[in-house]
């Protein structure tokens, strides 16, 4: 960073580019979501003996990953939740229709038996809820997080599965407490919690786990890891680095996304580049002087 700046060199962080409106630009967001749905099949695998997929870093490619996916057997009546809407949840929702598993509503989801796969997909006001029953909107939400709980267990007592694609913010509700995974209604054997946010919104996710061992055992009596093979313990998937498990394939995405949405900007005006620009002509930007430290 000091030469960076001695130098006077543009250092520019991709992944904070946004557009007009704020929306970020690029990301490894699908892959993420491709690599953290796909590992929460794997897990299911393991957890119910039914089907035995490689781990995903073993595969050359995403055509591989899409051949592992024939080999997976679901429950008819099998449920899965899927929380988020951005880059991440559209990547898991790339495997979902691959698996052929099916979207239904919110209502169809608690209300409805089904004899063939299905899943929800839930925004954030889906599951959250304003603790004094006022009406809840999403400006609101982002203002005042402080004043909503979330009622993701209302849906999570008819899930089998869980599969995390939402933001989370530090001071958001937590999302599913530990208390709730002790719910004796509660059905979700696995968890693949993409976001992994550590001792934080997803109860079970007590430490991230890596791409060679993707998966690892919860129990929701005593709150600690142990043998996800056992009846009553939840198997979970919380690996942070999901996009390194298929490098090529996931630098190839980004680079097409950057080739049409960023190379034009950088060839001509920079306005969405300099959004992204952490240190120019010697100096921090605003926006990232919290950097200071490491020049001074």
């Amino acid at each position: 960073m000091q030469k960076i700046i001695q130098k006077k060199i543009q250092l520019v962080d991709y992944e904070t580019l946004v557009d007009d409106n704020n929306k970020r630009i690029i990301g490894f967001g699908r892959y993420a979501g491709i690599v953290g749905c796909y590992n929460t099949f794997l897990a299911y695998g393991y957890k119910s003996k039914s089907y035995h997929l490689h781990f995903a870093h073993m595969l050359e490619s995403k055509q591989d990953l899409d051949k592992e996916l024939l080999k997976i057997s679901l429950p008819r009546d099998f449920k899965i939740i899927l929380t988020g809407g951005g880059r991440v949840a559209r990547g898991a929702i790339e495997v979902l229709d691959s698996l052929g598993v099916k979207k239904v509503s919110k209502s169809d989801f608690i209300k409805k038996d089904f004899n063939y796969p299905t899943y929800v997909q839930l925004s954030t006001l889906d599951y959250h809820e304003r603790i004094d029953g006022r009406d809840a909107s999403k400006d609101d939400f982002y203002s005042f997080p402080d004043q909503y709980q979330s009622c993701l267990v209302n849906y999570a007592i008819y899930a089998d599965m869980l599969i995390t694609g939402h933001y989370y913010a530090p001071n958001n509700p937590i999302i599913l407490s530990k208390k709730d995974f002790r719910n004796p209604d509660f059905k979700i054997q696995v968890v693949g919690d993409i976001s992994c946010d550590i001792n934080g919104p997803i109860g079970c996710t007590i430490r991230p786990s890596t791409i060679q061992h993707p998966i690892y055992g919860y129990n929701p009596l005593t709150e600690k890891e142990e043998d996800y093979a056992q009846d009553n313990n939840i198997v979970v998937m919380a690996v942070d680095n999901l996009p390194c498990s298929l490098p090529k394939d996931a630098s190839v995405d980004f680079g097409q996304v950057f080739i049409d949405k960023v190379l034009p900007d950088l060839i001509s005006n920079r306005i969405i580049v300099s959004r992204a620009t952490i240190a120019m002509d010697g100096a921090l930007t605003r926006k990232f002087e919290y950097l200071s430290d490491y020049i001074s």
